[in-house]
Order: C-alpha cells, then sequence, then structure tokens
C-alpha cells in the first residue's frame, strides 16, 4: 500500500516541550494536525522515510543506525529540550532497497551509522507517533 507524500514543517526548535498542546501557542494548528494524521491512514505504517533539511550532505546520505541517537542541533532552550529522548528503531533494512531506486534515477547514496535524529525529523514524528 502506498503512502501520502508530505511536506511537514517541524516548527521552531523543541517546541512540543515548551508549549502545552491543548492550550492555544503558536503551533496548536500543526500540533492538531500531525497528531490526526496517523488516524486518516488505512494502515499503520511499517516505515517512514524522511528528508531533512537540518542534515546537509555533499550527496543523499541514509542514517544507518538500529537505534539512531538523538542530535539536539537548537540552542538557546531550557535545558530539558537537550534531554528528550524518541526511540524509534531506525530503519537499515530499508536503504539497499532505497539505495537500488536512487541507482536506476542515476543517483548515489552515501550510508551513515552514526547520525540521529534531528529535530526536523523527532519533533514531527513524536507528534505523529509518540510512542
Amino acid at each position: 500500500m502506498k503512502l501520502p507524500t508530505l511536506f511537514i514543517s517541524h516548527g521552531g526548535g523543541p517546541w512540543p516541550w515548551l508549549y502545552d498542546f491543548e492550550t492555544e501557542n503558536p503551533y496548536s494548528k500543526l500540533a492538531a494536525y500531525l497528531k490526526e494524521f496517523p488516524k486518516k491512514l488505512e494502515a499503520r505504517p511499517k516505515a517512514i522515510i524522511i528528508i531533512s533539511a537540518h542534515w546537509e550532505e555533499s550527496q543523499f546520505t541514509a542514517m544507518t543506525s538500529a537505534h539512531p541517537p538523538m542530535v539536539y542541533d537548537y540552542f538557546g532552550f531550557p535545558k530539558h529540550t537537550t534531554q528528550v529522548k524518541y526511540a524509534a528503531p531506525g530503519a537499515a533494512p530499508l536503504v539497499p532497497h532505497i539505495k537500488e531506486l536512487m541507482a536506476a534515477a542515476g543517483m548515489t547514496l552515501r550510508e551513515d551509522p552514526s547520525r540521529g535524529y534531528d529535530h526536523g525529523t523527532f519533533v514531527p514524528l513524536f507528534m505523529m507517533f509518540p510512542e
């Protein structure tokens, strides 16, 4: 089953850990959309491929850790926001298939086993799939 391709804003920094979701805050509409989105899917995704603008490399690069670490790529926020954990497993078994698809399109894919979840990734994922 094909699932939709989305462009999702992650909002500003670690906002889910700064505001109450239920009260009016700068991200209340984004929070509501992200929290409701999984209910609109026919089935729960087995894996999600994310392209993060917070991870710039000279070529397409895939995170291949089975348990990606956290990358706190923001500054000036309360200390507790650098202790946020998002324990979703990585999907390294998908990388060969993605490499194959990219090769068919004339592109290459580098692998990085040490890269982790930056806030462009873990913020929207946490809101959609907190567990």
